[in-house]
């Protein structure tokens, strides 16, 4: 899905640290260009030391504005679904102690969202993106600069599988031979064993080869234009291509010597896996040399190609092998692709290629179905099932719901970037990684996911990490560790499963609305959370409180005079506006609850103030708010800081405001996003306890394939009417589909 989201995109390579701003419709901003703080150029400085100037490179690059992102294209070896490093010579020579790096940058700059994905992994992802990529079937992808990797890319699912440590394609540390002037050559890696591919193959090795070239026969090397261009001051880069458009011979050897490594390991990936459709070689040295470096690789695999393939269809394999065109494999765009979980051309549409959030795939355990946004539309695709890393948790969710704000962003009105919503209901654990020992948290338990986490703003169910609206959910390891998954005592029956995160909501509005100790709850907005909060008035604020409900269309308000369960006082909004409660709202003791999109919240605000001149009024603003919030009622007040003050239960007691309003009068205004894990466990338990004062708010109970038509229905109107009924909450039936 497309997004107006501006983000920070940076590219850490062995030599130098580029960064700038990018979107999917305005592209690259302005490119800044430093030196990296590796050991390549730092060689004598403590590597605890070049990972602190990292980080601090890397937080300093990302403006301080509300909503920050950054995507990283990182040159290391990487845990693909934690950020993880686990080590670069490059960067960090032979130490391969693991550094946490999205956790070091959350700590350093949390007003970032970071996205931290492995280099090749970027390029791959701006690579396959490619529309005329889009009927490949797979797609691999080999950087060959300061060091060598490769990342495979099924562009039908869009999954970049990895093993049990999160890695792939690490072959510049396999074995290797070369040989050079008729003899062999042993060269250390920077990584600090001799004999792997990166040895004789990245750019620092083919420039070791050349120095044993010139020691070997320097009778040869002299009069060549290769070791005239040296002498003349040129570098080594400019004056080896130099060399080879003049057909020098001691060049092709050298280049020929360098590439046999390369060669082999693309005649091994085709011969294990036939359906790489294609196979582009990128990075310094072999966009550099373009047609030098591709003849130098076919004329290896000419030589000794694939068994029998090689006779039997000689342009097979040389017509999968590219080398990529400067700028068509952009790290930096490809960190964006990441950031914003985009797919590739070619993937089934909505499927993920690079973890998107806090986590992605430690591997597969087969497909599973997915309500996956397109656009503005929503279709049933299958996607690799994960299978949980250290930490890690797999659930099954059994019934899902969808809320208000999953219309706004099917319907563009948020830039939440992943695929699948979805945050509200229950599921069965049915795996569990290594190191998960809460006894509680076993396969078959059932459990609610907190779709919030007070501290980490990268775990956000359903909005930028996969959410429930599919049939096997990973929740990563930072949710699991903050204690998200939370194991039910009871379930509630049927479908109120749907029901138990909005009314955790409304339990955590009742609680800090509840030192207000209001003789009247008004409550604006007639989505679930507002008849949840109607409902639940007498037994959370008193029995005596009145109360008042404030419908947005005719439709609404109908619904609920028909409804079995009701506020004391149902209004429209232009009852509200023309003083139609004036005698019920002023003067008295008001508690209001604003459960609006966020386009509404505002204007919303406005209209409860005025409907409530002279009394005394404490406000939760439950609906969503852009940022920044003002109103005139509160001039300097930014509303949206005010809201987030509060975030998955946390503090306690919540932070409130106590403001002054334009017309003198004291306001108690606070706001929340998300709630405690004790607000869900109290909600679950009130709706076994009374399932028929709740029930008929689920009016929508489908499958998969009826909640995908019903989606798309709703992401392309403003109606709320579906099969001629009221749409007030719809529950999607995910087990056994």
């Amino acid at each position: 899905m497309t997004s107006p989201v501006t983000l920070t995109v940076v590219d850490v390579g062995g030599t130098h640290v580029r960064s700038a701003s990018w979107s999917p419709s305005e592209g690259l901003g302005d490119t800044l260009v430093q030196p990296s703080p590796s050991r390549l150029r730092n060689p004598g400085t403590a590597v605890a030391e070049l990972k602190e100037r990292l980080i601090s490179t890397l937080c300093d690059v990302v403006p301080r504005s509300p909503g920050a992102v950054a995507g990283i294209s990182f040159g290391a070896a990487l845990d693909h679904r934690t950020g993880t490093v686990y080590g670069s010579a490059p960067l960090f020579g032979d130490d391969t102690t693991p550094l946490d790096l999205r956790g070091a940058l959350r700590a350093r700059r949390p007003d970032v969202r970071w996205h931290v994905v492995n280099d090749v992994t970027a390029a791959l992802l701006h690579f396959a993106a490619a529309p005329h990529r889009s009927t490949y079937r797979k797609v691999l992808l080999m950087t060959i600069s300061s060091g060598i990797a490769c990342r495979t890319v099924d562009l039908r699912t869009g999954a970049i599988a990895t093993d049990g440590s999160g890695l792939q394609g690490e072959v510049g540390h396999l074995p290797a031979t070369a040989r050079l002037a008729g003899a062999p050559v042993e060269l250390r890696c920077d990584c600090g064993r001799p004999g792997h591919v990166s040895s004789y193959a990245s750019g620092p090795g083919l420039r070791r080869m050349a120095d044993v070239l010139m020691r070997r026969v320097p009778e040869r090397w002299e009069p060549s234009r290769l070791g005239a261009e040296m002498a003349a001051g040129g570098s080594f880069e400019s004056a080896l291509a130099t060399a080879l458009d003049a057909a020098d011979p001691l060049a092709r050897e050298l280049l020929d010597a360098s590439t046999e490594p390369v060669a082999d390991l693309l005649r091994t990936a085709l011969c294990l896996d036939p359906e790489l459709d294609e196979l582009t070689l990128s990075g310094g040295v072999a966009t550099g040399l373009g047609d030098h470096y591709r003849t130098s690789v076919l004329g290896h695999l000419r030589r000794q190609g694939l068994y029998l393939t090689g006779e039997l269809a000689p342009a097979w394999l040389p017509d999968r092998i590219t080398v990529c065109a400067p700028g068509e494999a952009n790290g930096l765009i490809g960190a964006g692709i990441a950031a914003l979980g985009l797919p590739t051309a070619g993937a089934a549409p909505g499927g993920t290629p690079a973890p998107a959030g806090p986590a992605g795939s430690g591997g597969s355990g087969g497909t599973h179905p997915a309500l996956v946004r397109e656009g503005d539309a929503v279709h049933v695709r299958r996607r690799p099932t994960p299978l949980p890393g250290p930490g890690e948790i797999v659930v099954a969710p059994e019934v899902a719901g969808v809320c208000g704000t999953d219309l706004q962003i099917l319907r563009g009105l948020r830039d939440d970037g992943a695929p699948v919503l979805g945050h509200e209901g229950v599921a069965r654990i049915v795996a569990v990684g290594p190191g998960v020992d809460d006894p509680r948290l076993t396969p078959g338990a059932l459990v609610v996911v907190n779709p919030t986490h007070p501290t980490d703003p990268s775990f956000l169910l359903g909005h930028n990490v996969d959410g429930m609206l599919q049939a096997r959910m990973l929740v990563p390891a930072s949710a699991v560790r903050g204690g998200l998954v939370v194991a039910l005592d009871a379930v509630p029956p049927g479908a109120l499963p749907a029901l138990v995160e909005p009314l955790a909501v409304v339990r955590y509005a009742s609680l800090a609305l509840g030192p207000h100790v209001p003789d009247t709850l008004l409550v604006v907005g007639d989505g679930t959370v507002g008849h949840l909060a109607v409902r639940t008035a007498r037994r959370w604020l008193g029995d005596t409180v009145r109360t008042v409900h404030v419908h947005h269309t005719g439709e609404g308000l109908e619904w609920s005079r028909q409804a079995p369960y009701g506020a004391d006082h149902r209004v429209g909004r232009a009852g509200l506006e023309t003083g139609e409660l004036d005698d019920v709202l002023r003067r008295r003791r008001v508690a209001v609850l604003i459960a609006t999109p966020a386009p509404a919240t505002l204007p919303s605000l406005e209209l409860a103030l005025r409907a409530t001149e002279g009394s005394e009024v404490a406000v939760d603003l439950v609906g969503g708010l852009r940022r920044p919030a003002h109103s005139d009622r509160f001039p300097g007040v930014d509303l949206s800081e005010v809201r987030a003050a509060n975030c998955g239960g946390m503090p306690v007691p919540p932070v409130v405001a106590r403001l002054t309003a334009s017309d003198g009068r004291p306001v108690t205004v606070l706001g929340h996003r998300g709630v405690a894990n004790e607000h869900l466990e109290y909600a679950a338990a009130e709706l076994c306890h009374d399932p028929e004062r709740y029930a008929d708010l689920v009016t929508h109970e489908m499958d998969f394939a009826g909640a995908a038509r019903t989606l798309t229905a709703l992401a392309r109107g403003e109606t709320r009417v579906v099969d001629g009924r009221r749409l007030v909450k719809l529950a999607v039936r995910t087990a056994g589909t």
